[in-house]
């Protein structure tokens, strides 16, 4: 039943935003770039303008313009100028666009349209058909996004350049994902990167309007200015928030391959936070307001300054993390297709995975293939000697157990009824296999045991396996889920599931409701399992206007980590309601990517969200999206010129219903009255309300929508064949394009720190270190060094990594215990010689620090230290 999802392939897309010649394939001259984001509670809206060079051109052109954005992130607004024209782009159905534009093209109009990839959701493609010879090309177009959040003390913001450098340098392929090739495959047939030339520059303004006092405000990647009176364009544009620009004594700000990242925060960034708007929209007076309710839980609060370290030196968990006592187990496939590459694979990560772990954990490994088998009769608690009989175990594996019965593993390992588990403890499972097995029995396992603590990480291994039941496994167990293709480095993928699986999280979600009509909840709180770690719980209500001014929300939780009842009030005035449609921008967006999922995943009921109609089908989708004016898979951007902007709002509150006349449709119901007498068969627990979760029937009622689904899960990965091999000079110039500097002049550290950081990012395995005696040394890969890890974070190293790193001509003039001298020496190898490979080793060494810091030894101060004793210990050589 589910072989077609098994081969389903979601690609997520690295950064591209490019216009090309569709006749001959060159990327157009792109002369300048500027950003414009207004950043307010939970969200960003970015505006990019982008002057293209067109002008040389002698006859009518044909372009294409084809960008990405991430799969939360929903396109809101499009422009193009031509010459002296302003031409709008306006949501329509999807056909009716396309047949207009052709309609246009053969009228010998200047059209333009703009649609989702069908295979590529990610990807976004824009036609310019018959542009005029002669005339300037200016590209306007917005997005909405929502803030991320970094250690649940910042709110970060990233904005990425025009062109991903993995387009530009084949060496990058080996570390994309295992999607990635059907991805450069179909982008490069369009456009040829070669021709594309990186002479422009990109600016950058920041309007933050959080309603709050930011008091922390700095950036890794570039020299900023923050509230500059001299800038005219902020003078023009802005009013007084907190206004962001780059300096422009520092050239290199703005350089068109250079990621921009934002830290910000407030004194109450872990305080509740309200957001009232509403739209004008005549189409959307049922749910003319939105309440915006956000949290972002306080865990494990340390020193701005501090947290900010953190993120510098590439942590995701703060050095002052209190991580509680875990429970692990690791589900490793032994069938005979794991044989050969697999296999070894899966054992080195494996044991990544245990060398990994937090001190006094427990774990137990299971290994399967037609049948389970335990490593240890109970879980261990992790120590040196039980981190010894696993490896020594794991060393000896083989893919020798015969088939893949994962429901059998996980029935007895995790949800083993024999095994006593507390509600105090999380309980997080590892399935690392590379085949299928029928997903009904299994996910309806993980359905039944779900439980907020616990969670289920899968890491599918090669093309074979089966991403539908992986993905949902994680998605259903309250996990996360990583691919990895047969010649693609593992150990990222391991260390970002295992460092999920540390967190702090808040459980058992509820809302209570002012005596209002409700229209829509999204997401449903009773939905959300936990709110981990790094994650902001954004709720939004939409409802028709009420009678009364004052609304007062209220959502209560659980803090298992302190046992303790929390509950959070929101206080909303309509009169303080501000008129704008970005919210309910998002909301639309969220709604129709949970209902996308649901039909993907054939499942009946969209049960994320609570909203006032009984059933959802594929129509009332591309109205939602019309209706909002936001880019659908079933829509499409179609150009229509106007003269003023006034002229385009009117035009677009009149285009607000799609009707496809081949079948009957139920129309969408506008401020459902829930007094009349209609029954829906809801959740009796909602207060106030009886909304109920969306019934799916555009697989059932919709001929069409139902073949192109079964389209799409047959398509086969698409494939591609790049040479991996580099001589010197390609590598040394992707080393150079793809470093990044994070010191920044704001930033409060030492200066010489500064320069170590600086150095530490321009040094590679393939740098040497230059010790006292001016010996050169043998480097060695972060694997090897990682054997000499002991399970408290400490490094025992032997005569051969001693002899490596030259550790005799090094002195240890503060005379430290051998052992945490070693594990100093170590530490310094890391980040000298394996920088780029930081996120398979950040655990370890975390670990590390935290060691030394038990013994009074401040890592970093040490670091410091000892830049300025051995400076020549820290040179590198080319």
């Amino acid at each position: 039943m589910h072989e077609n999802e098994s081969k389903l392939s979601e690609v997520n897309a690295p950064p591209l935003f490019i216009c090309f010649d569709v006749v001959n394939k060159l990327p157009i001259s792109l002369q300048s770039v500027h950003y414009i984001v207004n950043v307010q509670p939970g969200l960003a809206i970015v505006e990019i303008q982008q002057n293209y060079n067109t002008q040389h051109y002698e006859v009518p052109i044909e372009l294409e313009y084809m960008f990405t954005i991430q799969k939360d992130s929903v396109v809101s607004k499009m422009v193009a100028e031509l010459g002296d024209i302003k031409v709008f782009g306006i949501v329509k159905e999807l056909k009716e666009a396309k047949k207009e534009y052709q309609q246009g093209i053969q009228a010998g109009k200047t059209m333009i349209l703009g649609e989702q990839d069908k295979q590529i959701t990610d990807l976004k493609k824009v036609k310019i058909g018959c542009l005029a010879p002669g005339k300037s090309l200016k590209i306007t177009f917005e997005y909405i996004q929502p803030l991320k959040v970094y250690l649940n003390q910042f709110w970060m913001l990233e904005l990425s350049p025009m062109v991903d450098s993995s387009y530009l340098t084949v060496y990058q392929l080996k570390n994309q994902s295992v999607n990635y090739p059907q991805l450069y495959n179909q982008i490069q047939k369009s456009v040829n990167f070669q021709g594309l030339q990186q002479n422009y520059q990109q600016d950058i303004t920041i309007n933050i309007n959080l309603q709050k006092p930011i008091t922390f405000v700095k950036s890794p990647t570039h020299q900023i200015l923050i509230n500059n009176d001299d800038n005219q364009f902020v003078k023009e544009n802005f009013t007084k928030n907190q206004i962001i620009i780059l300096d422009k004594k520092y050239p290199n700000n703005f350089l068109p391959n250079k990621k921009f990242e934002l830290l910000f925060s407030s004194d109450d960034v872990n305080s509740p936070h309200s957001f009232l708007t509403h739209t004008n929209n005549d189409a959307l007076q049922h749910i003319k307001y939105c309440a915006t309710l956000t949290l972002i839980p306080k865990f494990n609060e340390v020193p701005l300054d501090d947290a900010y370290s953190s993120y510098i030196n590439g942590l995701n968990l703060s050095s002052e993390t209190k991580i509680n006592r875990g429970n692990y187990y690791f589900f490793i496939d032994r069938s005979g297709s794991m044989e050969g590459q697999r296999i070894q694979k899966a054992k080195q990560s494996l044991i990544l995975f245990l060398k990994s772990l937090p001190e006094n954990s427990l774990f137990n490994v299971i290994s399967f293939g037609s049948q389970p088998k335990r490593m240890f009769e109970k879980s261990q608690v992790y120590n040196q000697k039980s981190l010894n009989e696993a490896i020594s175990q794991v060393n000896s594996m083989d893919a020798d157990l015969g088939g893949t019965d994962i429901f059998s593993a996980l029935k007895n390992g995790i949800y083993n009824d024999k095994d006593s588990k507390s509600h105090l403890e999380t309980y997080n499972a590892f399935l690392l296999t590379d085949g299928e097995d029928s997903p009904e029995k299994i996910l309806n396992l993980v359905q039944n045991q779900t439980k907020s603590n616990f969670r289920i990480y899968t890491l599918g291994i090669g093309d074979g396996c089966s991403q539908y039941l992986l993905k949902n496994i994680a998605e259903i167990g309250n996990g996360k889920c990583q691919f990895v293709a047969d010649n693609e480095d593992i150990n990222v993928k391991v260390i970002d599931l295992l460092e999920d699986s540390m967190t702090q999280y808040l459980e058992g979600f509820k809302l209570e409701l002012p005596e209002i009509n409700i229209s829509q909840i999204i997401p449903d709180p009773e939905s959300i399992t936990a709110i981990k770690k790094n994650e902001e719980l954004v709720i939004q209500i939409l409802f028709p206007t009420p009678i009364q001014n004052s609304l007062d929300f209220q959502i209560k939780c659980f803090d298992p980590q302190k046992q303790t009842q929390i509950s959070y009030k929101f206080e909303l005035k309509i009169n303080e309601s501000q008129q704008q449609d970005y919210f309910h921008k998002l909301a639309a967006h969220k709604l129709i990517n949970y209902y996308e999922y649901s039909l993907q995943n054939r499942i009946n009921q969209v049960n994320k969200i609570k909203v006032n109609q009984v059933t959802f089908n594929n129509e009332d989708i591309i109205n939602l999206s019309i209706q909002n004016q936001i880019l659908s898979k079933n829509t499409a951007y179609i150009c229509q010129i106007c003269h003023l902007e006034d002229e385009f709002k009117q035009l677009i509150k009149e285009k607000i219903f799609y009707q496809n006349q081949t079948f009957q449709v139920q129309q969408l119901r506008k401020g459902l009255d829930y007094s009349i007498q209609q029954r829906i068969d809801l959740n009796p627990s909602f207060v106030m309300n009886k909304l109920g979760c969306l019934d799916i029937q555009c697989c059932i009622d919709d001929e069409e929508c139902y073949e192109q689904q079964q389209c799409c899960m047959d398509l086969k990965l698409g494939s591609i064949q790049q040479n991996m091999c580099m001589d010197r000079e390609d590598l040394d110039s992707y080393e150079k394009k793809s470093c990044k500097s994070p010191s920044i002049d704001q930033d409060d550290q030492p200066q010489k720190l500064m320069e170590f950081e600086q150095m530490q990012e321009r040094s590679s395995l393939n740098n040497i270190i230059i010790p006292n005696s001016q010996e050169t040394a043998v480097v060695i890969n972060y694997i090897d060094l990682l054997q000499c890890v002991q399970a408290d974070g400490s490094f025992i190293l032997n005569k051969k990594f001693g002899d490596s790193i030259k550790l005799s001509s090094l002195n240890n003039d503060n005379h430290y215990e051998e052992i945490l001298w070693t594990t100093i020496i170590a530490l310094f190898y890391l980040e000298l010689h394996c920088i780029s490979d930081k996120a398979s080793w950040q655990l370890i060494y975390q670990k590390a620090i935290l060691l030394l810091k038990k013994n009074g030894l401040d890592y970093f101060k040490i670091k410091t230290e000892y830049y300025n004793n051995y400076q020549k210990l820290f040179e590198v050589s080319n």
